[in-house]
């Protein structure tokens, strides 16, 4: 008969009674620590749905109103498209261009196309800060008796003939233009260099060509230029215009080989013809 150890059984009673409350208390902190890390990233991702659901609210929002707009922005560009097709035509857009081109040549009369500085050289590499002080202006009209608003009105004027069928008036832009150029190169660019009395009175004194000048010379070059260009493109509009018909009535009398043929029509009987033939 073999007897038990009291000691023993003492001794591992409170050692599985430590461990039990080691691992209770273990479990304990895991599961704090779950909820404290859930919660931490339920506050964000929360805060970041609701970002989202009113972003998302605002887009819709926003799209739900732009798009009637849209679709009416989209519905008048084809429109328009469809209607520039027929009528934007190449002689309307040079006449469009002539009619430019005058409007500006009489706007460059107005425009000041000389000015006249002093100290010049004392300004050299200055001139972003401080530039020379100016002592003279002039207008471009007033260096030739505002001859070229005549010009221009003559150019308004062609382009009104030639808008009307009168094709051969775009040749009148030719002498237009070169008078324009004319003016601008033989009258208004000496004139224009020339300082005058202050070369006298004054040290250093400059003369420049400003922007009206070249708006002149420009647009009576561009006149000459447009000149035959129109005309060709008048000539064109009314040849396409008499002999527009002729390629319909061609193409309605050619038979389209997808064309279903009728089937042919069964002979009368005649018994006389028929006697003749045996």
């Amino acid at each position: 008969m073999r007897l038990s150890k009291p000691g023993f059984k003492a001794s591992r009673a409170p050692a599985s009674k430590l461990a039990g409350t080691l691992g209770e208390t273990a479990r304990r902190v895991v599961v704090e620590l779950y909820g404290i890390t859930r919660e931490l990233l339920r506050i964000p991702v929360a805060l970041f749905m609701r970002a989202a659901e009113l972003a998302g609210a605002l887009v819709l929002a926003a799209w739900l109103r732009a798009w009637p707009v849209l679709l009416a922005l989209w519905q008048l560009g084809r429109r328009t498209l469809a209607i520039a097709q027929v009528q934007v035509t190449p002689a309307r857009v040079t006449l469009a261009v002539v009619a430019l081109t005058a409007l500006a040549l009489a706007a460059s009369q107005f425009a000041d196309y000389r000015q006249v500085t002093i100290g010049s050289n004392a300004y050299s590499g200055v001139e972003g800060v401080a530039s020379a002080p100016q002592v003279d202006t002039a207008s471009t009209g007033s260096a030739h008796a505002w001859l070229g608003l005549p010009l221009a009105g003559v150019a308004a004027l062609v382009v009104v003939g030639c808008a009307t069928g009168r094709s051969r008036l775009a040749a009148l832009l030719v002498p237009v233009g070169l008078a324009a150029v004319a003016l601008s190169v033989f009258v208004d660019r000496p004139k224009g260099l020339d300082e005058g009395d202050a070369a006298i009175a004054y040290d250093g004194a400059s003369a420049a060509l400003l922007s009206g000048f070249w708006a002149q010379l420009v647009s009576g070059a561009v006149l000459v230029l447009l000149a035959p260009i129109l005309a060709r493109a008048l000539t064109s509009r009314s040849a396409d215009g008499h002999s527009g018909a002729e390629p319909r009535k061609r193409r309605s009398r050619v038979a389209s080989p997808w064309r279903r043929r009728p089937p042919p029509r069964p002979r009368p009987f005649d018994g006389a013809s028929r006697e003749a033939g045996a």
